[in-house]
Parts: structure tokens; sequence; C-alpha cells
């Protein structure tokens, strides 16, 4: 049987429904999740070491990327038919085993080597409000959880539960979750809460998930168009984003997420042809959530590390080194957590569900059978 293989913010690997594989959006999740670590980077460079300025500010964009991909292709494989559970597990299996690894990790650290770590701090409510994906206001201010880059994940599982909610409700279209995106952002304008949850949850940057559904209907009802209009496409980016680079002081979330949404499109109309090179880079893309998410803590090991005054000549060199080695890294998570070996528990728990009778629709089934066809497809 073929089967589909959706990550965070990633693509179609195999469908069996027939549609092309999309390998030049993994690729381009890889990219995304490199520009993220280049930004990092160069914010490391700026605190520790006294450059100027963050010579890779723009690899934030990289998030943006990611939420325009993730819109694009949970609309592009989300099956109504195996109802909400189906949908919900799916989505679980690909975030929460390595988000809960990287999180209790980085608590167990804090609590007892807390020299190791800058502003990190781990009790009771912030842990289990980081574990379900619940924003709070950090210690530093910020609105983040323990594995701070996990903020984007909390809109990613926010994104997740609207999109369910439509599956459980009977809309089968994109176009209900699209509207609910919408109607979200409008009331955060429209009723203003002095609630932290409220307020991170009604953030116009959700606007880009809606962005990827608008590419995703688009893109099934003329495919061939897109595969046409590739050079206007790629003209079209290198305008916005020169544009953008023109306008560094702009800080509407447009200018982000029109220049993600155009690369996007013009990323749908790259050949599929499959060579080497291309074949690693599909497996870096597999690995990007990875990346993302435990990039920060090999740069810390770095920094730890280093001698005092290294010469910028020697910075740039481990830099490069350390950010080789984040990759390095980011594979081998993936290889050990995220990949479908790494579910035979979360099998047994469906199959467990499903004989307790949690299951929705005529295509359920018993025991483990039905759980790997919810892992697989």
């Amino acid at each position: 049987m073929r089967t589909m293989r959706p990550e965070i913010g990633g693509t179609v690997v195999e469908r069996k429904s027939g549609r092309p594989k999309l390998h030049s959006l993994q690729i381009l999740r890889f990219v995304a999740a490199f520009s993220v670590v280049l930004f990092h980077l160069g914010a490391t460079y700026k605190a520790e070491f006294g450059m100027e300025r963050n010579i890779f500010l723009i690899g934030s964009s990289g998030v943006d990327i990611f939420f325009v991909i993730s819109g694009f292709i949970i609309a592009y494989t989300a099956d109504p038919d195996r109802g909400p559970l189906h949908f919900v597990w799916r989505r679980i299996v690909r975030i929460v085993p390595l988000y809960w690894t990287l999180t209790f990790g980085l608590a167990a650290i804090a609590l007892l080597m807390p020299r190791l770590l800058n502003s990190t701090v781990v009790d009771a409510e912030s842990l289990l409000k980081s574990l379900f994906f619940i924003p709070y206001e950090a210690s530093s201010g910020d609105t983040r959880p323990i594995l701070f880059l996990g903020w984007t994940l909390n809109y990613e599982m926010f994104f997740y539960a609207l999109y369910a909610l439509c599956i459980e409700t009977g809309f089968r279209s994109s176009l209900a979750p699209l509207v609910l995106v919408l109607t979200v952002v409008a009331a955060g304008r429209l009723f203003e809460v002095d609630n932290v949850v409220w307020e991170f949850y009604t953030n116009p940057i959700i606007l880009e998930f809606a962005l990827g559904i608008v590419l995703c209907i688009l893109y099934r009802r003329y495919t061939d168009v897109f595969a046409k209009s590739a050079r206007y496409l790629i003209l079209t980016f290198i305008a916005a984003f020169t544009a953008r680079l023109a306008l560094p002081g702009m800080t509407s979330i447009w200018a982000n997420a029109i220049v993600a949404a155009v690369l996007v499109a013009a990323v749908l109309t790259a050949p599929a042809a499959k060579t080497p090179l291309s074949s690693l880079l599909v497996l870096l893309g597999d690995a990007s959530y990875s990346l993302y998410l435990s990039h920060p803590y090999v740069f810390q090991l770095w920094i730890k590390a280093s001698p005092e005054r290294l010469g910028v000549a020697t910075q740039l060199v481990m830099g490069a080194i350390t950010s080789v080695g984040a990759v390095a890294v980011s594979v081998a998570l993936y290889r050990l957590l995220s990949r479908r070996d790494s579910f035979s528990a979360g099998i047994s728990a469906a199959g467990v569900m499903g004989n307790a009778g949690f299951c929705f629709g005529p295509r359920c089934e018993n025991g483990a059978v039905r759980a790997l066809s919810m892992i697989d497809d």
C-alpha cells in the first residue's frame, strides 16, 4: 500500500491518492530550517563575540516559510473521511516524541546543572504548559515554552486543532479551516482581551497557515497553470524578496508572509528529478524538524566549550563547523526519534484506543492493524 508521510511544515513523501510526490517542498523545509540556523548563528556572533549586527538576520524568515508549507501540506493531505482522531493522531506522532524528549532533557539540565543554561527556568507549571502547548509568559518576559523554539509548535498545534474542529463538525472543504483562521485573527483585532493565550493565538502570524491553504486550493485546481508559470513565479519571488530587503524596517506580517508564499508557489513548480543530491536534500528535509528544535543547544555547547577572545576568522570557522555538526545531530535525532520504528509504543496505544471504541467511520479496524494504518497514511 502506498502511503504518505507528512511532518510539521513538511511535504508528502508518498501518497496513496496518486498525487505527485512533492520532494521540492521537502527540500524547501531544509532550506527554511537552515535559514533559522544561520539566524541563530548570527545572533550568537553578535551576543557572544561582539559583532555589531546579526549578519544573517533574514534567516528568521524560515519560520514564515514553515508556516506557509504547513498550511499547504495539511490541506493537501487531510482525509476528512477518516475523522478527527485519525487527523490528530498523525499530528501527535510527528511532533510530540522529539519535542517532549528535548523538553524533558532541557528541564533535567535546568534542575541539575543550571549553570549550563542562560535564562531557562523550570517549574511544574512551566513544564506542564510547555508539554501541552499552552502559551505562558516566561521569566524573560517572552511568551515561549521551556524549549524556546517551541513557540512555533504552539501555533502549529493550534492550527491543527482548528483543522480537526472543522473535520469533526462535518466540513470537508479546505475553505472551512481557512475561514476559521481568518475569523480567529479578526476576533483578536475586534476584541482586545488581556490574556496571554488569547493574545498569542489571535496573532496575525497564523494567517501564514491560511496562505498555505489558499496555495493548496489553487495548486490542486490549477496544477497545469503552476507548471507553466514557473519563470513568472520565480521572477515574482525575486522582486518580492528584493523589496523585502530594501525595506528592513517593515514589521507587518505581510512583509514576510507574502515572500514566503510566493517562494512556496515557485518551488511547487520545480521538477521532481531524483538524483543523489536531491535524495540527500530530501533526507535533510526529513530531519529539518529535528534541526530546527535542536540546533540552538548544539550552538550552546560550542559557546560553553570555546576559549575566550577567539579571532574573527576562528569564530567564522567554528561557526561553520558547528552548523554542519547541528545538521549531523539533527539527522541522528531524526533516525532515533522521528521515524516510524520509534512509534511502536504509540502504535500499541492506538490499538488500545481502537479496541476501546474510539473509532470513527466505516474504515475503522481493530487493534494494531488500524493503528498501523493511522501511522502510515
